[in-house]
């Protein structure tokens, strides 16, 4: 049976040097890519943080920052469990801008931006989601472009994404459950009693019987 990860690995490294600029790359190109590698997250940013705050979407606004520390967690504990060198580092060619050579699984830029597509999805605002996801595929190619990432680091990138709105989501739906009055059906000639949080532990006490 193949090694799924030395497939990724060959797979990232070929895609790598068909994206990644040489010396022969127009050097206006390059210093477009330079931009590009950096700006859109911000623009995505302004446009995500714009749109929930006109909308006065405060679920989308918790979600969006809460999956993004479950994001930056998910990168730490790669970077100490799996550290993965960038292709600078690992001798694939020159990185076009200045970065350290620290992990490159999965690319920070592209989880955020990828964690503000998906809550924009999630609360509707497609258009806004069409827009921010384009920006971090741009985001994407721009930093295989200068060398500073590898194709595989996408594939986290979005699977960090996918798996921090979904841990916050999941989350989410646990404490709305476990906080949601739930009702007892009512009996003839009974009152109803009071609802009690679902996830509470009920005591049940017998009533003395009259002789």
């Amino acid at each position: 049976m193949p090694d799924l990860n030395a497939l990724l690995e060959a797979w990232s490294v070929a895609l790598f040097r068909d994206l990644h600029a040489t010396s022969l790359s127009p050097r206006l190109l390059i210093a477009v890519a330079a931009i590009l590698a950096e700006w859109p997250l911000f623009v995505a940013a302004g446009l995500t943080g714009w749109l929930l705050l006109r909308q006065r979407d405060r679920l989308g606004i918790v979600r969006w920052i809460a999956a993004s520390g479950v994001a930056f967690l998910i990168e730490a504990l790669v970077s100490m469990f799996a550290f993965h060198p960038r292709p600078f580092a690992a001798g694939f060619g020159p990185a076009w801008v200045a970065h350290a050579a620290n992990n490159s699984m999965p690319s920070t830029h592209v989880t955020l931006a990828l964690v503000m597509a998906i809550v924009l999805a999630i609360r509707r605002h497609l258009l806004a989601n069409a827009v921010v996801t384009a920006l971090a595929v741009v985001l994407a190619w721009a930093r295989i472009y200068v060398g500073i990432h590898w194709p595989a680091d996408m594939v986290g990138a979005t699977l960090s994404a996918i798996v921090s709105v979904a841990l916050v989501c999941s989350l989410e739906y646990g404490l709305n459950t476990c906080m949601r009055p739930r009702r007892k059906p009512a009996v003839a000639g009974h009152p109803q009693e009071p609802p009690t949080p679902s996830c509470a532990k009920h005591s049940h006490t017998s009533q003395p019987t009259e002789r």
